[in-house]
This record gives structure tokens, sequence and C-alpha cells, in this order.
């Protein structure tokens, strides 16, 4: 990875990338560029009126690539290294990004371009599904195994790093912890947490944007609309639990965000992914799966003692960027 210098073009929207990425982008081969709103406000200003997705949904306004020189600075300590840009893939649903992409190609003779997809094909728009922008990328990388090969991409885990927070950890301590969406899965958030309950066991869910039919009360289920949880207080809530619950979208057979926090911490992950028996990342020592009809091994969570797992070095932004260099 040493070969390269790269740049990661990362969603603001999502707090945990701020997390992820501020170690390795204190080397000086690598840049994180999170959003690409102005820091000036007279611009920040003309930048989101230039942009608003309102807007743009009628009428795509032109001359968005006046603001491309701005996206990000070429101030690498080595110019002669080729630069590697990584896009989040979610960027690739505006047009301004995707031509923003061959303007790249065209200012910096030999870097390469990378998408990387951290969600299920199918939750994208058609526009920036991988056949729409194959021919835009090198390479085109995704968390899930069956997209990977659904698509003809290259796989590779969501990667992870540990966060440092700097003010008091004053979450209170639960056995379990589940954050997510609604999506198309509340009966089996619902079903999970009655059974923890059940088992006597202290959980604490927070629940984003569930239908009002859907809200059936909880002592321990928080139902939130349109606000996510602030990504440090998930971490806090991560730190103070035993078991971190993943419980997936239909169609997704990847490790997500849930697996990793689980790993990083030394937390249980109790998963109704049977599918991640067979990563490289399945570790029984430390994963409980949920059976296809519910059952939970409620009693391995009550025994269950936090301590550090192996797999936490294998997640980190590093190896990511040392499988980028390797197949480019």
């Amino acid at each position: 990875m040493d070969n390269y210098n790269f740049v990661f073009f990362l969603e603001a929207f999502f707090e945990f990338n701020k997390i992820i990425y501020t170690e390795i982008s204190k080397r000086e081969n690598v840049k994180s560029v999170i959003g690409f709103v102005p820091k000036n406000k007279f611009m920040k200003i003309l930048f989101r009126l230039h942009h608003s997705k309102t807007t743009n949904k009628f009428f795509s306004l032109p001359f968005k690539s006046l603001w491309f020189n701005s996206y990000f600075k070429n101030d690498f300590v080595d110019q002669s290294k080729p630069i590697v840009f990584i896009f989040d893939a979610k960027w690739m649903q505006y047009d301004y990004m995707r031509n923003y992409v061959v303007w790249l190609r065209k200012k910096f003779s030999g870097c390469k371009l990378v998408a990387n997809y951290i969600d299920i094909v199918s939750t994208w728009e058609d526009c920036a599904k991988p056949d729409a922008i194959r021919h835009l990328f090198d390479i085109l990388v995704t968390y899930d195994k069956d997209d990977a090969q659904k698509y003809n991409m290259l796989y590779h885990p969501t990667v992870y790093a540990e966060a440092t927070i700097s003010r008091p950890n004053n979450m209170p301590m639960t056995d379990v912890f589940f954050v997510g969406l609604a999506k198309n899965r509340m009966k089996t958030i619902l079903d999970t947490y009655d059974t923890l309950e059940k088992a006597g066991l202290n959980c604490y869910f927070y629940v984003l944007n569930a239908k009002p039919s859907d809200k059936q009360e909880r002592r321990g289920i928080n139902y939130v609309d349109g606000k996510w949880l602030p990504y440090e207080d998930c971490i806090q809530y991560v730190q103070h639990t035993k078991c971190v619950l993943e419980i997936m979208q239909q169609g997704a057979k990847g490790e997500t965000l849930r697996t990793w926090e689980a790993i990083t911490y030394g937390k249980m992950l109790l998963t109704n992914n049977s599918a991640i028996m067979e990563s490289k990342f399945y570790n029984p020592d430390y994963v409980s799966i949920i059976s296809k009809n519910g059952e939970i091994e409620t009693q391995r969570i009550k025994d269950y003692e936090c301590r550090q797992n192996p797999l936490r070095t294998q997640i980190t932004p590093e190896g990511f960027l040392r499988y980028i260099s390797e197949n480019l």
C-alpha cells in the first residue's frame, strides 16, 4: 500500500466514517474527504443551493463542475505516487459525482478509481448499480459475497477501527444492545426482543423509522422517527453491553457494522445471519446464531465475559488498502 497515495470519498451523513478513518488518515499517503461542502459560510450556502436534492430531482442544475477543484486538494508529500480514489458507491447516484469521476481520470494521469459498496446492491438506485457505473472504475468492491458473485465484483468486508471518545461514558449497562432501521425486519426485531426479555435479559433497542402499526410498546425499545443515534453514543452503548444484536435485512448475507463492533470491542455477536458460519470472521466463542424458528441460547449471553477478539486486527482500513493495492 506504500506504492500509492489513497483518497477516500465518504458520506458525511454517516458519523462512523469520521471515527473509522481518523487514524489511517494520519498517514502521509492517505486522505479522507468526508462530504464535499465548503467550510466558508457563504460558499456553503451557494453549494447547497446548487446541489439541492429537491431542485435537482426535477432539473439537474448545470455547471457543477465549477466545484470540482474544491473537492480534493492534492498536497500529498510524495507527488510521484499514483493516486487511488476510493468512492463510497452511494455517491454514484448523483450525476455530478459520476462526472467528477470522469474529471478525476483526466486530471490525474495514471490514477486508479475504486467504487466500494457498503450496502447490498438492491438498495441502490439503478444509476448507481454495478452495471451502470462499471465503465467508470478500475475496481468494484462489495462487502456482500452474494453481490460479489452476482455482479462480478471483488469481495472485501466492511472496514472498522476502534473509536477514541473523550467525553465520559455514562451509558447504562445492558445484556443486549440493538440499533437499526426498522426496514423489513420489524417482526423479527420484536420477536427477538420478547425472547430475550422473557429469559430475564436486560435489553436496549433503538429502532428508527418503524411504521406506526409496528410500534408495539416494550420496556426496552426506544422508537425514533428520523433521528439517527449519534454514533459516539452508539459506541458507548456497545462498550456498555455484553452482546450486540445483528438482525439482517432480507436478502443480505454479508457482515455488517454490528459484526465489526462486536469483534472490535470483544462483545458477543447475536445474529440471525447463519451465513456467517462460512465466514473467516466466524469464531463460535464470540458468536451465537439465532435459529430459523427464533430460538436463542440465552444462557450463553448470561454467562458471556467480554474479552479481546483476535479477529479485530483483520478488519482495519490498512488491510483494505493492502487488498486494493494487490488487486489493481
